[in-house]
């Protein structure tokens, strides 16, 4: 079952690599961007939209990033307290005698 994931990841990247590809060929007129304070040199259409793409995938990635450490945190917070309270309820039945 492993094996068919990987194939399927690799297929995955081969074909993303290969759309990507594409499009580039395909957008090849260059245009100047104009950010208001700052006009970039111009690049193909197909540099900018990729590079939008991957500023996206960055932002995302990174804005999911809180959320999943808040939960880790939490996590960790409440195993600890099972832990407390698995011991202390050890302690009160007196299993630790025998």
């Amino acid at each position: 079952m492993r094996w068919l994931r990987q194939g399927l990841t690799l297929l995955l990247a081969v074909g993303a690599v290969a759309a990507g590809g594409l499009f580039s060929l395909q957008n090849i007129q260059e245009i100047p961007l104009d950010l208001i304070v700052v006009q970039l040199p111009a690049q193909p259409v197909a540099i900018w939209i990729l590079a939008a793409l991957a500023a996206g995938v960055v932002i995302g990635l990174g804005a999911g990033t809180l959320p999943a450490l808040r939960r880790s945190a939490t996590i960790r917070r409440l195993r600890k307290q099972r832990d407390r309270l698995l011991a202390a309820a050890e302690k009160g039945t007196g299993l630790d005698s025998q």
